[in-house]
């Protein structure tokens, strides 16, 4: 039905073509600054180049070859890893999310050797937040005001 990609094996231009309409405005309300009115190619070019230097990126593509979202995983730790996700709003409600995470993990428990997983949830996100607990993910102690941070062992 959808298919998962790992970066950079993916056509660029035509992702940074449709980067603009994934990154919409309701998609990047929860997201940190830099996911923010991202409304031409050449934007979208700098934001992919960025999320290329802080993470592994995954593509995730429809059937029909049009790309709908991401998966970020940061790079920055050798067990513990920050998992970041979005969806185009198009595909919003439909258990899409639940499912590709779902299959992630699977795939991640078996062929990494990540420790834990961490999420990190505006607390005005209430969907992400519940499809986290969903999926296994616990709410972890933190001082921070505005983000709830969320975390699954995998081993």
């Amino acid at each position: 039905m959808y298919e998962l990609t790992k970066a950079p094996s993916f056509a660029a231009d035509s992702l940074v073509e449709q980067i603009p309409n994934i990154l919409s405005e309701r998609v990047v309300a929860n997201l940190p600054p830099h996911f923010h009115e991202i409304a031409n190619t050449k934007q979208a070019n700098a934001w992919l180049e960025l999320m290329l230097s802080e993470s592994r990126l995954f593509v995730v593509k429809s059937r029909e070859g049009i790309f709908i979202g991401f998966i970020f995983i940061s790079e920055n730790d050798a067990k513990e890893k920050h998992i970041g996700y979005l969806l185009a709003e198009a595909y919003w409600g439909k258990g899409l999310a639940y499912e590709l995470l779902k299959a992630f993990l699977n795939h991640v428990k078996q062929a990494e050797p990540w420790l834990v997983l961490v999420g990190g949830v505006d607390k005005h996100n209430i969907a992400s937040a519940k499809l986290l607990l969903k999926l296994g993910f616990q709410l972890r102690d933190s001082l921070d005001n505005s983000v709830d941070f969320y975390e699954l062992y995998l081993n």
